[in-house]
């Protein structure tokens, strides 16, 4: 730029093109993943993999639904909701980045390329609508205080550039439009990016104060803020009247869901302390530790009523001090954090004309922002990783949007020759290595989406979806559960989630969910998980916490459980219970014929014969029935007959399209005593809601 006069839109066009290569190095070396279960549940939404494409979104306003789904329906095999997303973060960089360089060439420009080279990671590769409200909402902001008209752009050699023209008028549009948005993809992201974008406005005022630009203030700083809110406003009462009817689904999970934040968000009582209050509720001790560990999927159980019930006894737990600690210390490791420091100690230097320094208020402001929106969290729980990113991005814009212009003024005229260059050189080479470890390290790494846990998981639900005759239910491995082995830029087919379901959140209670159950004749998966022998659930954590649920909740229904299935590193379980009405049958014979251990002597695994034809057996479930002779108890375990299909799994419903059998094998938890002469043992072959319990003979110990 010091030997080519570039123009004020060739230099704005050449940071478009850098920041365009950015995305395109997230893209392709990066791997871009979903950064919660949340983003996985919008996308498989929006790309209607539960069901029809729908406006409205458990987490999402209407309006930016109604959106998406517009693009659904003219492209259905896109994944819109990545790529509308991907549009917005693009637009909302692009317009701080062209704003800071419209203010100041040279260092707008600098600080531009190194927004965009530290925002890659958290916005482009971890991706969560989270962070894209805040840097959406910050770009309106930048737009509304730092655009052209504000009277306080063109530092430095740029002064005589953008005078207040059509720009002055359309780029306030721009900034009402993109604070609408924010505010529809998360609400709660907008708020916070408000309080801290508060410090430009405050700077506005002390500006006006002194140039007594009072009308100008008004028409360029306050009006279209005044818009924005209202237009925000206008779209929550505009979704309670279309949407949030009354009796509507959306209006009972509404309900329902703040609720749940009111109780699991800031932390649910612990059993010991409120055992009293827990039983007038007739909760019991499994009741809690469900809710604390947030399997909450029983709608008869757990209501909306049920946690306001529990929030009233709550005492107000002591403030955590410890917290803030931690989280001071984290600040100052954040990469994000360290920059805006950094420019602000290049504003406060040279210490020989600080005290003429104009932007006090603007920069300091955000770090008392940053802390009382923290002191507020705490109070709650430890803040999300998520939200800590989401706030410093905005505490790093608007830092820097104050900081720019006097910094231009210092430094714009001396990035000519070798110590402008050293200038320009230093400032990249700071943000390549604070990023380095997001951006360079990741690329030697292998991708989240290639990983073991990754593969195995998609191999798993690819596998288990195929099969409609078989519905699963699952818990998250992980933090970011089901999409590990997804990219962001693939579509899920529609209706692929309508046999699979989640246990552990409370996204079973949202109206997509719901339909999918009703579509099985089911109202809640887990209090009907013990009624299907076609049921499976794939969990090796919460198999006896469930077990324990459902036995607590339903009196006279003792619950089993057999292993069934194992594909890569998870297991495939199936609950049993009580059969009522069992039928004996001596037509039909069976045998037990031998018995091992296996997995480290966790299970016992029986293996058994049938003389029964594949044509009577087809469609059938086998399960194993024993009777203790001296206490009485029965118990029952569902088996697999030894087919496999084209996936290596065994079946758990006879199928003639595969290889006769007359094998099956039951994979139980490791008895106390042998299934010997002490027990009576039968084999049960059903057929719908009908048992037969055929004459065994046991031959395990011969």
């Amino acid at each position: 730029m010091g030997k080519v006069k570039c123009s004020l839109r060739q230099i704005q066009c050449l940071f478009l093109v850098f920041h365009i290569l950015a995305v395109l190095y997230a893209v392709v070396f990066l791997h871009p993943f979903y950064g919660s279960n949340d983003e996985f549940s919008l996308a498989a939404i929006a790309s209607g993999a539960y069901g029809d494409p729908t406006h409205y979104f458990i987490y999402i306003h209407s309006g930016f639904g109604w959106l998406l789904k517009a693009f659904y329906s003219l492209v259905p095999g896109v994944n819109w909701y990545t790529f509308v997303m991907y549009g917005l973060i693009y637009l909302s960089l692009s317009a701080i980045g062209c704003v800071w360089i419209g203010r100041a060439r040279r260092t707008g420009f600098i600080l531009a390329a190194m927004l965009v080279l530290a925002c890659v990671w958290p916005l482009y590769v971890e991706f969560q609508y989270t962070k894209t409200a805040a840097v959406v909402t910050a770009a309106g902001y930048v737009l509304l205080f730092c655009g052209p008209g504000c009277g306080n752009e063109n530092a430095g050699e740029g002064k005589k550039q953008n005078k207040v023209g059509l720009s002055a008028k359309a780029v306030p549009a721009g900034g009402v439009f993109l604070l609408l948005l924010g505010s529809w993809i998360r609400f709660h992201a907008f708020g916070m990016i408000t309080i801290m974008a508060f410090g430009l406005w405050l700077g506005r005022v002390s500006a006006v104060r002194k140039n007594r630009e009072i009308k100008n203030f008004l028409l360029r700083d306050c009006i279209p803020c005044m818009l924005a809110f209202g237009l925000i406003l206008g779209s929550m009462v505009l979704e309670n009247l279309l949407v949030y009817t009354p009796d509507s689904p959306q209006r009972h999970y509404r309900e329902y869901d703040r609720a749940r934040q009111q109780l699991l968000d800031y932390g649910v009582p612990d059993w010991d302390e409120y055992q009293a209050d827990y039983e007038a509720l007739g909760l019991g001790r499994t009741d809690c530790i469900n809710l604390q560990n947030w399997l909450i999927a029983d709608y008869d159980r757990y209501k909306a009523d049920t946690f306001r019930a529990i929030v009233d006894f709550r005492k107000d737990r002591p403030f955590q001090w410890e917290y803030l600690i931690d989280y001071l210390l984290i600040f100052a490791q954040k990469p994000l954090f360290i920059l805006g420091a950094v420019i602000t100690l290049l504003w406060i230097f040279p210490l020989s004309s600080w005290r003429n320094r104009q932007a006090w208020v603007q920069i300091l402001y955000p770090y008392l922002a940053l802390l009382g929106i923290y002191l507020y969290f705490i109070k709650i729980y430890r803040v999300l990783p998520i939200v800590v990113t989401a706030c410093l991005m905005g505490f790093l814009i608007f830092v820097w949007s104050a900081a720019q212009e006097e910094i231009a003024e210092q430094w714009e005229g001396k990035l000519d020759g070798k110590k402008g260059r050293f200038a320009v050189f230093a400032g990249l080479a700071l943000t390549v290595g604070l990023c380095v470890r997001m951006l360079i390290l990741p690329v030697f790494g292998t991708p989240v989406q290639q990983s073991e846990p990754s593969t195995a998981f998609r191999s798993l639900y690819d596998t288990i979806s195929r099969d409609k005759k078989v519905y699963y239910a699952f818990d998250p491995f992980t933090n970011n559960g089901v999409e590990l082995g997804y990219s962001v830029f693939e579509k899920l087919p529609d209706n692929y989630l309508t046999n699979i379901f989640t246990l552990g959140g409370w996204e079973t209670e949202s109206p997509q969910v719901v339909s999918n159950l009703q579509s099985y004749e089911q109202r809640s998966l887990l209090t009907s998980l013990y009624q299907s022998d076609r049921a499976v659930l794939i969990s090796n954590t919460l198999m006896e916490h469930i077990m324990l649920h459902l036995q607590d909740v339903y009196d006279g229904i003792f619950i089993t459980y057999s292993k069934v299935n194992e594909i890569g590193e998870f297991d495939l379980f199936a609950l049993n219970y009580k059969m009522s009405g069992l039928k004996d049958n001596e037509e039909f014979t069976a045998s037990l014929d031998r018995t091992y251990t296996a997995e480290n002597e966790r299970y016992d695994v029986f293996e058994a014969t049938v003389n029964l034809t594949p044509e009577e057996l087809e469609g059938k479930s086998v399960f194993l029935w024993m009777k203790s002779v001296e206490s009485g108890k029965r118990r029952m375990y569902q088996g697999t007959w030894q087919q496999q299909d084209e996936d290596g799994l065994y079946s758990m419903l006879y199928d003639t399209g595969l290889a006769d059998t007359d094998q099956v094998r039951f994979m139980v938890p490791k008895l106390s005593y042998p299934l010997d002469d002490r027990y009576e043992v039968h084999i049960v072959i059903r057929d719908g809601d009908k048992g037969q319990k055929i004459a065994t003979e046991n031959n395990l110990y011969q």
